[in-house]
């Protein structure tokens, strides 16, 4: 898939008004807050000896908190003026399905896992552990909430959820919805 489709109006197929896309906003930025929580509490965890690292296991940790980081910034040229933190879809924004998009919906959020894993592991520390593996669960809870309004924002992000996987590549991908699809 190497189409990009411009949103042409954030309007949704079913009923909503002004105060519906309000409360979304307001959860969107709540998952914001969240997950910016739980990068900070993994990112100032205090160095531990909960475990020892090898000095190859600590040279793993680095290569997957550089990797982390240089999939975040890839993705975020890719997407361009759209880019929010903020996982309502953008007036501003097009679907992207080119260069990390190609293998992953959501490769900031893979990158950022990516990050976090690698100086949770440096750290030591289960307390940056735990909330690691918080993050991702995070991230998965996440990424259901944003696809719904990403599926009413973007007339091609149904048939791209189904043939891309979430968060890995050559992962899982999405059923196909039941019913009649939106063409029909």
């Amino acid at each position: 898939m190497s189409q990009e489709i411009r949103v042409n109006q954030i309007e949704r197929s079913r009923p909503s008004g002004p105060g519906s896309r309000l409360r979304h906003q307001g959860v969107a930025w709540s998952l914001v807050g969240v997950q910016a929580a739980l990068i900070i509490g993994i990112l100032l965890t205090p160095t531990g000896n909960d475990w020892s690292l090898s000095p190859a296991a600590a040279a793993f940790a680095t290569a997957l908190t550089w990797l982390g980081l240089g999939l975040v910034v890839w993705a975020v040229l890719v997407f361009g003026r759209g880019v929010t933190p903020s996982p309502m879809p953008s007036r501003k924004a097009r679907l992207r399905t080119r260069g990390p998009y190609r293998w992953i919906r959501h490769p900031m959020y893979t990158g950022v896992i990516t990050l976090m894993a690698g100086s949770a592991l440096g750290r030591r520390n289960w307390i940056a552990a735990a909330l690691w593996v918080v993050l991702v669960v995070f991230f998965i809870t996440k990424i259901r909430w944003e696809e719904r309004r990403l599926v009413e924002a973007y007339p091609g992000y149904r048939s791209y959820r189904e043939a891309v996987p979430a968060l890995v590549p050559f992962g899982p991908r999405a059923a196909p919805a039941p019913g009649p699809s939106p063409s029909s």
